[in-house]
């Protein structure tokens, strides 16, 4: 996405909340979003446009970003805008797969975090993501990584995010704080019966984090794309389904901010509050 369209939006985002009456605006303001500074084609975006990208989620109300890897320089820039804007925070990842990439992740993480003068707005560390979940690696090898970016932390709270029905006794005691991925999409839920598999599946984890800080690091509804048995994508329903989210007081990231091309024809593809030309889907 260009800088220029990304202004445009901002401006558009602006007259159209002016437009339209607050009753009729069904969407409150996002608790936060995870973000991906890739271009629809996958390619790198600049720093100008996440800089860009960050100043329109803080236009629209969203205050927390929530990132996967330490790629495209995403961090840096994300905490730069951070500094313009204020009132925001970032939950940075560091995408670990048991190859040589996860000590090149950590080591420019450390990198980012020995330069930076706004610490304090980085909330806490993701190491991987549904790691577990995938067969990438065991609970104990992802227990590894995770005291390693503990090393570097400069006292930063470390953590990961799993999915609830993953999420190890050994990787919760390890943990600072708990990152889950709920997505009742995934689960067939139906859009009526979304939400309260949302918050139920949020709490029964909540159960089992002993006390500790609990993330929903991932939750969403397709726009498009095939169905999950009674969980139908459709605009409609994603509309509705942020609109419960939005009115809720979970300690959510929406997934995602922007529609990702890059990653091919399936169903995550069109999971984005933003299309793939960075045009807004409905009003947030």
């Amino acid at each position: 996405m260009r800088f220029t369209s990304l202004i445009t939006i901002a401006l558009s985002f602006a007259g159209l909340v002016k437009a339209l009456p607050i009753e009729s605006r069904g969407v409150l303001p996002i608790n936060g979003v995870s973000y991906t500074a890739r271009n629809s084609d996958g390619s790198c975006q600049s720093a100008s446009e996440i800089v860009a990208a960050v100043k329109l989620m803080k236009a629209s109300g969203i205050g927390k970003i929530r990132t996967y890897a330490q790629e495209c320089e995403s961090l840096p820039n994300i905490l730069n805008a951070i500094k313009q804007v204020g009132g925001m925070s970032v939950l940075p990842g560091v995408w670990i797969d048991g190859t040589s990439n996860d000590d090149d992740e950590i080591t420019r993480l450390e990198k980012v975090l020995n330069a930076a003068d706004n610490l304090d707005a980085i909330t806490g560390i993701l190491v991987g993501n549904e790691v577990i979940f995938n067969n990438r690696m065991s609970s104990s090898q992802l227990v590894e990584k995770i005291n390693k970016v503990k090393a570097i932390s400069k006292g930063i709270k470390v953590g990961s995010a799993e999915v609830d029905s993953t999420y190890t006794s050994d990787l919760m005691d390890a943990s600072d704080f708990a990152g889950v991925n709920i997505h009742p999409y995934f689960s067939s839920a139906s859009i009526e019966n979304a939400y309260s598999n949302l918050n139920q599946r949020y709490i029964n984890f909540k159960k089992t984090a002993g006390g500790k800080q609990v993330y929903i690091t991932e939750t969403g509804w397709p726009s498009s794309g095939a169905s999950s048995g009674a969980a139908q994508p459709s605009l409609a329903n994603a509309e509705t389904f942020v609109q419960s989210v939005s009115k809720s007081s979970l300690p959510y990231y929406y997934f995602e901010w922007e529609d990702s091309n890059w990653k091919g024809a399936g169903i995550e593809s069109h999971f984005g509050l933003l299309d793939s030309e960075g045009k807004p889907k409905f009003a947030i």
